[in-house]
């Protein structure tokens, strides 16, 4: 029922959505697989178009690169490396970077350089059992919150382990985010962050909870960081979104739980770009919402429950999202011609053919000319 009444709300408001800068429904995506899959779908101007996937090694590399592609074992057997059950994704430097619940493992994935490959320090002291989410230092270092072994795996920039956080603490940790000075550990159990010295990993304090006055992180799922520094935490408890300056004070919160636009069923991942605009992963409505700095939507995409005899485009139980400007160049191949990449998005699914949806958010430069993209 719930379904139902979403989709005659994308439905009734595509229009005055669309209207809006930056914004649009989601509603209905082209029937056929052949052309270009855009939200909102003309003849609504289009902000975001669907436009590859990777799954594996051999998909991504080509037959050109089969060297470089495959692992070869005592019998000299070809093994196509491929995303099992992804679940947290960044970027850096122009690679992607995606923890594998299934592979136990992170994958670094370089599309220009053309290779797919896992980290090197992957076993011993740096073994990882259920690598959740990582990010990534101004050094290169790696640092992975790994849910089972309950800490925080920290690898240098050759992918070789180094250190680990936080097994003291009795964590489990969902998500994990630096600046100059600290670590910040998003941890379930506690509802809240704990802040670590970055050069030692010692415990300092901790920020998010609730104190009866103020509004508290509730079974968090994911945070990230704005440009300014500020710590967006996603909560499944509470369907809300908070906003902490790195002191701990509550800025500001947005959502509930519901069907409608600017509400979340399952929030999980969340990133924020250099504007300051929001994205939402939600794996209850299998849909990516952004909302501008002041909380107010401007878009969202991928919603199956839209179209669910389409595949291209479409997301299936997503986790988490990375945005990024780096390799904007190398996508431009899969866009419309006429449309113009201004961000890339890369969205994990941990169910069907898509394990990272790529999108680009743009625009068209004349919509006249839209669908002669493959």
């Amino acid at each position: 029922m719930l379904l139902k009444t979403r989709t005659k709300l994308l439905l009734m408001l595509s229009v005055s959505l669309a209207a809006l800068l930056l914004q649009g429904c989601g509603g209905k995506v082209p029937v056929a697989d052949s052309g270009p899959v855009f939200f909102p779908p003309l003849p609504n101007p289009p902000r975001i178009q669907y436009l590859t996937h990777i799954e594996n090694s051999k998909e991504f590399l080509g037959e050109k690169d089969k060297f470089s592609m495959f692992v070869y074992g005592s019998t000299e057997q070809e093994q196509i490396r491929r995303i099992q059950k992804p679940y947290g994704i960044t970027t850096h430097g122009g690679k992607i970077y995606v923890c594998d619940l299934g592979g136990q493992n992170v994958l670094i994935i370089d599309p220009v350089n053309k290779s797919f490959e896992p980290i090197k320090g992957n076993y011993s002291l740096g073994k990882l059992m259920k690598p959740a989410s990582l990010t990534i230092d101004d050094e290169g270092n790696m640092y992975v919150a790994d849910t089972m072994r309950r800490d925080i795996v920290v690898y240098n920039p050759a992918g070789e382990y180094i250190a680990s956080y936080g097994k003291e603490l009795g964590i489990k940790p969902v998500d994990v985010k630096v600046d100059e000075k600290f670590v910040y550990v998003l941890d379930m159990p506690s509802n809240e962050i704990k802040v670590l010295d970055r050069k030692t990993g010692k415990y300092l304090k901790s920020i998010g909870k609730a104190d009866g006055k103020t509004e508290g992180i509730s079974l968090p799922t994911a945070m990230a960081m704005g440009p300014k520094g500020h710590l967006y935490v996603s909560n499944s408890g509470s369907a809300r979104i908070l906003k902490y300056d790195r002191d701990g004070h509550l800025l500001d919160a947005f959502g509930e739980m519901g069907d409608a636009f600017g509400m979340f069923a399952r929030p999980k991942g969340i990133a924020v770009d250099d504007q300051e605009r929001i994205y939402v992963v939600d794996g209850g409505h299998q849909n990516v919402q952004m909302f501008n700095a002041d909380h107010r939507l401007l878009i969202f995409f991928g919603d199956p429950g839209l179209n669910p005899d389409l595949r291209k485009g479409l997301l299936n139980l997503p986790t988490d999202i990375a945005v990024t400007t780096d390799n904007l160049e190398h996508y431009k191949q899969y866009a419309d011609p006429s449309f113009e990449l201004e961000k890339l998005l890369f969205v994990v699914n941990q169910y069907g053919p898509y394990k990272i949806a790529v999108y680009g958010l743009g625009q068209l430069r004349n919509a006249g000319v839209a669908g002669s993209a493959n």
